[in-house]
């Protein structure tokens, strides 16, 4: 019995030991990953830059010299992290969406601790590009500084209001990745109702992220495929989240209690919402009016 109880412990130890190697090597994987995407998008705006040719620099006054770039060194940085943190994001909340349905799908390529601990590393190497970009944008010689890019609405102080709304969709969602990012740390000791709930404003993050692009990215308003990509590609997520939705009115259909009702009229509610959401997504594309949200 003993020799018995000694195995489970023994087999319990190598479970535990083949997690924490599986999760090293996914930290890793995530963390090289990002690193080349970033290097290779900084390489590429970087040249564009030095040879005046990078769209930031075409839209620019010809006095600013932007291809100056011992002056202008960390502009090529704040946009690769940028427009690399927005892609990460982008899959953050794609494993996000299909940890709920995972068990569903059969022959699925990962497993619920497979996409977990993926969800999670590219989660922090997000939060690692924001404030890389954070910081790189304050210290740019554009005219931003600590101020501009911490307090909401201090560009139209300076001389530019028509980037106030830009710099405060960043600055919010800047904020709120920051203090969700470590809940699902703090979710192992709170209730899980409570994590979830705060785990969900995670997409109002990636929401505002998608706007402070569409309104401050110069590459992305430059190059005329990027748009409707952008706007194509929110539709897996759409479809993922309508799915995810869909659970939660059906687990509540027998509910009694106000609060339990409440919740399913909400999830009918988003449910539409996304659907029309799909739906003018078509239109945009179709009719060429992706780029409706004017980049200042």
């Amino acid at each position: 019995m003993s020799e018995g109880i000694q195995l489970s412990a023994s087999e319990t130890r190598k479970i535990q030991r083949n997690s924490r190697k599986e999760t090293i090597l996914s930290a890793l994987t995530v963390v090289a990953f990002g690193f080349l995407a970033t290097l290779l998008v900084y390489v590429w705006i970087y040249n564009l830059q030095a040879q005046g040719r990078s769209p930031a620099a075409l839209s620019m006054a010809k006095d600013m010299d932007m291809s100056d770039m011992h002056k202008f060194w960390s502009f090529p940085i704040l946009q690769a992290c940028g427009l690399t943190g927005f892609v990460f994001a982008y899959f953050s909340i794609l494993l996000g969406f299909f940890q709920q349905i995972s068990s569903a799908i059969t022959r699925f390529p990962l497993s619920y601790q497979q996409i977990n601990r993926y969800h999670r590393h590219i989660s922090l190497l997000v939060v690692g590009l924001v404030v890389v970009h954070i910081v790189a944008t304050a210290l740019d010689a554009m005219g931003d500084s600590w101020k501009t890019v911490l307090i909401p609405g201090q560009w139209a102080y300076q001389g530019w209001p028509e980037g106030v709304f830009g710099y405060n969709t960043g600055i919010f969602a800047s904020y709120l990745l920051i203090s969700l990012a470590p809940t699902f740390y703090i979710g192992q000791r709170v209730e899980k109702t409570k994590w979830h709930f705060f785990h969900r404003f995670v997409l109002v993050f990636y929401i505002l992220s998608f706007w402070h692009a569409m309104i401050l990215g110069q590459d992305i308003a430059y190059y005329s495929w990027i748009r409707p990509t952008m706007w194509l590609s929110q539709i897996p997520l759409l479809l993922l989240f309508m799915k995810r939705l869909q659970r939660s009115i059906n687990q509540g259909e027998k509910s009694a209690s106000v609060q339990q009702r409440l919740a399913k009229i909400i999830c009918k509610g988003l449910f539409a919402t996304s659907a029309v959401a799909i739906i003018a997504i078509f239109i945009l594309v179709v009719t060429g009016r992706s780029g409706f949200i004017a980049t200042v």
